[in-house]
């Protein structure tokens, strides 16, 4: 558990030491998929890591359409802000696919966060960087449906490389689309040659015509 630690931000820069107390606290946890790792409005106790898998925040909307917040792939923090003030956690974590998770009690995280200013600065930069990414989310529902695909394959390419393992659903709850939208607006972007798709899989061919789409 040292050595996973020390490969992951914001926790590889902690020094040895401190390394090692987490690593002594920290457990790792088997989900299936479409296990619920917690829920909404329960009491945060523990900051998460992504070890293998993949895990996806969402909130359930009054019309019972999902909305994906954030997706977390292998090696990613998270439950940023419950880790900092200690609040209720403000979504649902889902594992997207069987996934293995790291469990670091909140305590101590917050034991190191004192020991170590450096470990802290590392840390609020991490999550200030998330809260920009859940800010800019925010701001796309209001832009055409084919500008917010657009933005979220790039993002998603930036976790998995330049095929992003996601289905038309979990990318349509991620953009705030619809279904059917989501694969006509694929469907074209398919036939401009901008990507390739097989089942579950998207992968990004011409990048660059995407990034054109957001200016």
């Amino acid at each position: 558990m040292e050595r996973f630690l020390a490969t992951i931000e914001p926790f590889k820069r902690l020094p040895t030491a401190e390394q090692q107390r987490l690593a002594q606290v920290t457990r790792e946890k088997h989900y299936a998929k479409g296990e619920t790792i917690f829920r909404a409005g329960q009491p945060s106790d523990a900051v998460w890591v992504v070890k293998t898998g993949r895990v996806h925040l969402m909130n359930y909307l009054a019309d019972g359409k999902v909305s994906t917040t954030c997706v977390m792939a292998q090696g990613e923090t998270f439950c940023c802000l419950p880790a900092l003030d200690r609040k209720p956690y403000p979504a649902d974590a889902v594992a997207a696919v069987d996934s293995t998770v790291v469990r670091i009690p909140i305590e101590a995280f917050h034991q190191a966060m004192n020991r170590s200013p450096a470990f802290t600065k590392d840390t609020l930069c991490l999550f200030c960087n998330r809260l920009r990414q859940v800010e800019h989310k925010g701001c796309m529902v209001y832009e055409p449906a084919e500008q917010r695909l657009a933005q979220v394959l790039l993002g998603l390419a930036k976790k998995f490389g330049s095929t992003v393992p996601l289905t038309h659903q979990e990318l349509a709850e991620i953009a705030g689309t619809t279904h059917e939208t989501t694969t006509r607006t694929l469907n074209r972007f398919k036939q401009q040659g901008f990507i390739r798709s097989s089942r579950g899989k998207t992968t990004l061919v011409r990048p660059e015509q995407l990034q054109a789409l957001l200016k």
